[in-house]
């Protein structure tokens, strides 16, 4: 379990309707008119949560770009209602996230982002959804997870994997990304001597992720 990151004092605490129940979230509009990016945090059954370091950076990052960002917590975490689902019930969390996010902004063009099962279920949900524009996804874990569901990347994708991720190294991601390539919309950006949480290297994350951008 990774240690909680502080909210900024800039960010708004906020409550919306999930398909289960009330969910919880962070929600932040540096007021420039960009697309708001949704954000889902690492897996809910082994501490994760939209306070993880990874989840803090992408808002971050996107949020000196100018982006409007929310943050959530799936069903089950924090003051989120519900229960873990123990599969993918969680990329309609990720819907309604995005309703909200719309509803703030007034705006349907959205961006997506994930860390390891955020960034898995936050695909199948970005897949589903037309006003999708760009999607960030750190720390696939492509070792053991199902990505059948990705047959198609219509809109451009941006990948920042740790060199030395236990559950997605480079050589299953590469495998994993050989066919995406070709349609010249996936980027992949490794940080050399990162694990999984990127613990030590949330700076070389940063300048990964901003030069994705």
């Amino acid at each position: 379990m990774e240690p909680a990151v502080p909210a900024s004092r800039h960010v708004t605490s906020v409550e919306f309707q999930g398909p289960v129940g009330r969910m919880e979230g962070l929600w932040s509009d540096p007021g420039r008119g960009l697309p708001a990016a949704v954000i889902a945090h690492p897996h809910p059954a082994h501490g994760g949560s939209m306070h993880s370091k990874v989840v803090y950076t992408i808002y971050r990052v996107l949020d000196q770009a100018g982006h409007p960002t929310l943050r959530f917590h799936f069903r089950g975490v924090g003051k989120s209602e519900g229960a873990y689902s123990g599969w993918n019930e969680e990329k309609a969390d990720v819907a309604a996230a995005a309703a909200y996010a719309r509803e703030r902004t007034g705006r349907r063009p959205l961006w997506g982002a994930g860390f390891s099962f955020g960034a898995w279920v936050g695909l199948q949900w970005a897949l589903g959804d037309p006003e999708v524009e760009r999607f960030i996804a750190v720390g696939l874990a492509a070792n053991d997870r199902v990505f059948d569901f990705l047959d198609r990347v219509p809109w451009p994708l941006a990948i920042v994997q740790g060199e030395r991720d236990q559950y997605g190294s480079p050589a299953a991601l590469a495998e994993l990304t050989r066919t995406w390539e070709r349609t010249g919309k996936v980027t992949v950006r490794i940080v050399q001597g990162a694990v999984h949480f990127f613990t030590g290297k949330l700076a070389e994350l940063t300048q990964a992720l901003e030069e994705i951008l």
